[in-house]
C-alpha cells in the first residue's frame, strides 16, 4: 500500500490513523482462508511456525498434531497447519491453519530422538526459525501441559458423535432383543469397548522389529478385571474390518456379555469406543486414543514390544511416557 496517497487529504491526524487501521483490518481479513471451521482461534502474527509432518492412520495423526501444539505453545511458536488436515474434517480444532505453503515446505527439518518416549533433545531446536518436525512424537508428555487444550479440541463433530451413540444404543438394544423396556433395563449395564488391532503387526518386518499382538488370554484377563468389578457387563469388540481379524475375534473372544461390532468409517469407532464406560486396549495408536478421550477406566496390554528388539528400543525403559498414568497394564 501506497500511504503517501494520504498526504494529500487534509484530515486531522487521528482520522488518517483511523483510517490506515481500517484498511490494515481489511487487508488481513482478506488473508483469512475460506469456510474456515468454527470457533477457530487466529494466530499470533509475525512469529516462526512449528510444522507436523502427519502420515499414518488417524492415532498417528493425533499423537502429531497434539504434540506439536504443547511444544509450539511452550515455546511461543505458531503451529504449521493447512486447512486441508484431515482433523478439521472430523473434531472441533481451534488452531487456524495458515495460509502459505512455503513456511513448512521451508522450513528446518528435524527429528525425534525416540518416537514413543519423551526427549529433552526431541524439544531442543531454536524458536527463532521456522522448524518441521518429521517424527511421531508418540509421548502424552510432549502435550501433558496443555492437555485440558487438547480435550477441548479433541471433541468429535456432532455427526460422528451421534453416528457413534446410535452404533452404541443399537448393540445395547440387541442385547435386551426381547424386552421392550431394554433402554431402563440398560441403565445397569456397564459397558466396556475392547479394541483389538492384529493385521499389518503379523507382518514378517513388524515381527522382526519386535511388535507384539496382544493374547487371547490377555483379553480374557482384561475382561474378567471388569466382571469382577460390575455386576452386568457388555463387551463390544472392535477390530480392523479384515476377515483375518475378524475370524480371530470371533473364535477367540466369546460370552453371553461380548458383542462383536461391524466395522464403520474409523472416526465412527473411536467416537464410539471412547462413549463407552471404560476400555480394553490392546496395540497401536488407535487403541491409545479411544481410551484417552475414554473418561472411565483404561486396561493395557503390557508386551507391545518384544524384550532387547529394536521396537522396545523405541520406548523408555518402563514405557511409561507412552502409556498414560492411571491405566492398569496387563499381560
Amino acid at each position: 500500500m501506497n500511504t503517501r496517497r494520504f498526504s494529500d487529504f487534509i484530515l486531522p491526524a487521528f482520522v488518517c490513523s483511523l483510517i490506515l487501521n481500517v484498511i490494515c483490518l481489511i487487508g488481513n481479513f482478506r488473508n483469512f482462508p475460506e469456510n474456515l471451521p468454527g470457533g477457530i482461534v487466529p494466530q499470533p502474527q509475525g512469529h516462526s511456525y512449528l510444522c507436523p509432518f502427519f502420515r499414518g492412520g488417524l492415532g498417528n495423526l493425533m499423537f502429531m498434531y497434539s504434540s506439536i501444539y504443547g511444544m509450539a505453545k511452550e515455546k511461543g511458536m505458531g503451529m504449521g497447519v493447512y486447512i486441508n488436515m484431515e482433523l478439521y474434517r472430523l473434531f472441533n480444532i481451534t488452531e487456524q491453519p495458515i495460509t502459505d505453503k512455503s513456511i513448512c515446505d521451508k522450513a528446518i527439518e528435524i527429528y525425534e530422538y525416540r518416537p514413543c518416549a519423551y526427549n529433552v533433545e526431541t524439544t531442543g531446536f531454536t524458536s527463532s526459525k521456522n522448524i518441521r518436525h518429521k517424527s511421531y512424537l508418540q509421548s502424552w508428555q510432549y502435550f501433558a501441559t496443555v492437555e485440558e487444550d487438547i480435550r477441548a479440541q479433541f471433541v468429535f463433530k456432532d455427526y460422528i458423535a451421534m453416528k457413534a451413540r446410535d452404533v452404541l444404543r443399537q448393540a445395547v438394544s440387541s442385547y435386551y432383543p426381547k424386552s421392550a423396556s431394554w433402554q431402563n433395563e440398560a441403565k445397569h449395564l456397564t459397558i466396556i469397548g475392547v479394541h483389538i488391532r492384529r493385521g499389518d503387526y503379523l507382518k514378517k518386518d513388524k515381527i522382526q522389529y519386535g511388535y507384539q499382538v496382544a493374547s487371547s488370554g490377555y483379553v480374557a484377563k482384561a475382561m474378567q478385571y471388569f466382571r469382577d468389578k460390575y455386576n452386568e457387563t457388555l463387551f463390544l469388540i472392535f477390530t480392523n474390518p479384515n476377515p483375518t481379524d475378524i475370524k480371530w475375534c470371533k473364535e477367540s473372544i466369546n460370552g453371553s456379555d461380548v458383542i462383536h461390532m461391524t466395522a464403520n468409517a474409523r472416526e465412527i469407532d473411536m467416537s464410539a469406543i471412547s462413549q463407552c464406560n471404560h476400555t480394553v486396549m490392546t496395540v497401536g495408536s488407535f487403541g491409545w486414543w479411544a481410551s484417552w478421550l475414554n473418561k472411565g477406566e483404561t486396561v493395557y496390554y503390557k508386551d507391545v514390544a518384544r524384550p532387547k528388539s529394536s521396537l522396545k528400543g523405541d520406548f523408555s525403559d518402563d514405557m511409561m511416557d507412552y502409556f498414560y498414568p492411571g491405566w492398569i497394564g496387563m499381560d
